[in-house]
């Protein structure tokens, strides 16, 4: 792996991981709904306008145009509207614990569904995965509230394994990537505002803190994050991407206690670690092989 390859993965993994405290933050001032269809509408436009000075044609066949609106509706509408809705029950740090797992849920739906193959070492990461979610899940099956949340965090969960799926459906190049990612933001955004209207109160605070935080998502997460997502895959593959995963939760747990001074119990902790291990033996499992 080339020194600008590993750069790229672990600037992801920190833009990745900043997304979800960055998020609790911007849900204060805005509902859920309606902040994701401002971001996406915005960055959208201004993603295509920005291909296409560079350049970038809209040049895609049926099929790839309706790959790209399924990975917009599921990607940003259905996981990010979740994980959104479940930040306004629970802490950012945990969200981001539980989204981190994504390598885990798709290796198991590639094997269940695609019949990938797997050896014993990659069942048992996926075994040790899991085990350390129900850990942080546990002790807060008390709290209602809490549990909701992550309830609604995994429910994402499993829709972004999807739209992990059908990236490798899309013909994505350096020739129009900047268009591929404004169309599928384009395309949440219109699943999203119908959800906005009809059960959000449309009630903006317009603060230096809000608008930092709307500019920091639309860019960041927004653009770049997807266009080094998209280009490592296609560059790097799948196996040598997903390692930079392990970097997440480590990055989530931090900027979430800088920002909003989260913390976690010594159960979470040893939850964290166990998932980490869990990602590390599916890793050496996809690399074995």
């Amino acid at each position: 792996m080339e020194l600008k390859h590993i750069l790229l993965g672990v600037g992801f993994a920190l833009i990745w991981a900043s997304a979800f405290p960055s998020a609790k933050m911007a849900i204060q001032f805005c509902p859920p709904f309606l902040f994701l269809f401002l971001r996406f509408s915005s960055a959208g436009l201004f993603s295509i306008l920005l291909g296409a000075y560079l350049g970038q044609r809209l040049e895609f066949d049926r099929k790839s145009l309706l790959w790209i609106t399924a990975f917009g509706l599921i990607q940003n509408g259905l996981y990010l509207g979740l994980i959104f809705l479940a930040l306004t029950k629970i802490d950012a740090n945990v969200s981001v614990i539980i989204a981190s797992i994504l390598p885990l849920t798709v290796a198991f739906f590639s094997w269940v569904f695609f019949k990938t193959k797997m050896s014993f070492l990659g069942l048992f990461g996926l075994v040790v995965g899991l085990a350390g979610v129900l850990l942080i899940m546990l002790q807060r099956v008390e709290k209602e509230i809490e549990l909701l949340g992550i309830t609604l965090c995994l429910l994402g969960l499993l829709a972004t394994t999807f739209s992990t799926v059908i990236i490798t459906k899309i013909k994505i190049n350096k020739n129009n990537i900047l268009i591929v990612v404004g169309l599928q933001m384009l395309a949440g955004s219109l699943f999203l505002l119908p959800l906005s209207y009809f059960f959000e109160i449309w009630s903006v605070s317009f603060n230096v803190t809000f608008l930092f935080t709307f500019i920091y998502i639309a860019a960041f997460p927004g653009i770049i994050g997807p266009v080094i997502w998209f280009y490592l895959q296609k560059e790097i593959g799948a196996v040598k991407y997903s390692s930079f995963h392990f970097l997440v939760p480590f990055f989530g747990i931090g900027i979430s206690y800088f920002l909003l001074g989260e913390t976690l119990t010594l159960i979470d902790m040893i939850g964290v670690m166990v998932i980490i291990f869990g990602l590390y033996l599916l890793n050496r499992d996809k690399k074995s092989s």
